[in-house]
């Protein structure tokens, strides 16, 4: 059901709106590709964009961020920590991103709480916009039942067809938190569906679910199992032997969230910064531990690790998929290892 009608211009409204209190980051086209980047109005967006090259993962988990910052003095050693809790408006999130979101939202609540990430998470709305058809090829969202999104959007848009009256691109709105709710409608933006837009939207849903192919001949829910069975396959080390290590896998994955520490240092040596940067399981260095030794060394072990970590560990620790299909990995990899084939190649092999 809808909640709310928006034509696309009544949209850039609302995001202006949100741009008097928040930063805001969303699809940029530069050149011929868009990425995820900050704005300082409406207009700069390119909300018909189809495939964003990173995800906005950037936003809430930066490359490279400061913990806390130390120093030496009279009274000892002290500390204090570095929280980014600034405003932030997500624009036009893809269903497979905000999937991914709401994986690093559990993954950094959990257990060993983040209080860095989730100072940022907690100042986060995000505006989603539904994918009507696969955004560019390769993509298997679908498969990982990543391709919708039914929550971990403050509102979600879907496209519906024109209504004659405008030419303007309209939007059925869900509201996905009261936050989403209370904001739309004290914008006044936008009318109450009607009983042809609510059609519509049903229609939409159904020409959608026809629209994304099926690339896993299997349900994902059997991964884990199939994965549990294939540990010692020889598909690993035949695989890996175009495996470059090079970790563009890991660093355009929207659900990567390994990082490395080390500390910056004055030139005093009397104080500095923690720091935190993004880290890959693909790298040689990744497993590393006291005394030079490498429990990862062969590129095999490396990527028989990230695909059980993405279609296994991670779903059966947080309860849903490590990976969401959006195939930025296949795309970024300069080998042409592609995740479906392998998880295909293994089912047949089983």
């Amino acid at each position: 059901m809808l909640d709310r009608v928006v034509s696309q211009s009544q949209l850039l409204a609302l995001v202006d709106e949100l741009a008097l209190s928040r930063r805001i980051v969303g699809p940029v086209r530069r050149s011929d590709r868009h990425f995820y980047g900050p704005v300082d109005r409406a207009d700069k967006l390119d909300l018909d964009f189809k495939y964003c090259v990173y995800s906005p993962k950037a936003a809430l988990f930066p490359a490279d961020q400061t913990l806390f910052e130390f120093q030496t003095g009279p009274d000892g050693f002290q500390t204090s920590p570095v929280y980014d809790e600034s405003p932030l408006a997500l624009v036009g999130v893809h269903p497979c991103d905000i999937n991914a979101i709401r994986l690093l939202d559990r993954v950094f609540s959990n257990t060993n709480i983040d209080e860095h990430y989730l100072s940022r998470r907690r100042q986060t709305f995000i505006v989603g916009i539904d994918c009507p058809t696969p955004c560019t090829s390769g993509v298997f969202c679908r498969d990982m039942k990543a391709n919708e999104a039914r929550e971990g959007a403050d509102i979600m848009c879907s496209p519906l067809p024109p209504n004659g009256v405008s030419d303007d691109v309209r939007y059925g709105v869900v509201f996905g938190t009261d936050a989403g709710r209370e904001f739309v409608l004290y914008s006044h933006a936008g009318d109450p569906p009607t009983v042809d837009d609510e059609r519509a939207s049903e229609r939409y849903i159904s020409d959608k679910a026809r629209a994304f192919p099926q690339s896993i001949p299997y349900d994902v829910d059997a991964l884990p199992e199939l994965l549990e069975r294939s540990y010692d396959s020889l598909l690993w080390e035949a695989t890996a032997r175009r495996c470059y290590s090079c970790g563009s896998c890991n660093l355009s994955c929207p659900t990567c969230y390994c990082f490395n520490t080390y500390d910056r240092l004055e030139m005093t040596l009397t104080s500095g910064t923690r720091q935190r940067e993004w880290d890959g399981c693909q790298l040689r260095s990744f497993a590393v531990v006291a005394g030079d030794h490498n429990f990862r060394a062969k590129a095999a072990a490396r990527l028989r690790h990230r695909i059980y970590r993405k279609a296994k560990w991670v779903k059966e620790r947080e309860g849903v998929a490590g990976c969401v299909g959006c195939a930025r990995c296949d795309r970024a990899c300069t080998a042409k290892i592609s995740s479906v084939e392998i998880y295909n190649q293994l089912a047949e092999e089983v």
